[in-house]
């Protein structure tokens, strides 16, 4: 999952995971730390 324009990657692995994200994040934004992916450059 994606939010945009702010560009975080989240990894939700259930649905209370994405209602986390809709309200902390898209309503409040806060970005939620323990969900964002950390993506590794090779």
């Amino acid at each position: 999952m994606v939010v945009y324009p702010d560009g975080v990657w989240y990894r939700p692995t259930t649905p209370e995971d994405i209602d986390e994200i809709v309200d902390e994040h898209l309503k409040q934004g806060r970005r939620v730390d323990r969900l964002v992916m950390v993506l590794a450059r090779s």
